[in-house]
């Protein structure tokens, strides 16, 4: 096996200054005039609770997984709203959580194939 030094083309501007030496120079845009009527931009994201819901929020704790949960509650009715976690994240805690005490695993393996 024999080792050859590569050909080395012309030298010349390499990386950044070969692309600064090769760009044409950019035509220069006048800036417009500034218009006369300014308008004022609205905010990106607006969140007014109080003219959505007519809810009261509140944490309670979850007697079955032991997890705190927000709730938004109606003030009239009592009824609740909205939650996080969902009533199904935490029936799938729950259930989760007791099938692991009722069946614990022993060791790491795996006995079904």
């Amino acid at each position: 096996m024999e080792i050859r030094p590569l050909v080395s083309s012309a030298q010349g501007p390499q990386g950044l200054d070969a692309l600064g030496a090769t760009a044409a120079a950019a035509p220069t845009q006048q800036p417009s005039a500034p218009s006369a009527v300014a308008t004022t931009l609205e905010p990106a994201v607006k969140l007014d609770l109080a003219t959505t819901t007519s809810g009261k929020a509140r944490y309670i704790q979850d007697p079955d997984t032991s997890a705190i949960v927000f709730q938004v509650v109606d003030t009239a009715s009592g009824n609740v709203i909205d939650q996080l976690p969902s009533e199904t994240a935490l029936r799938n805690r729950a259930y989760e959580s007791a099938r692991e005490t009722h069946n614990p695993q022993t060791g790491s393996v795996s006995r079904v194939a």
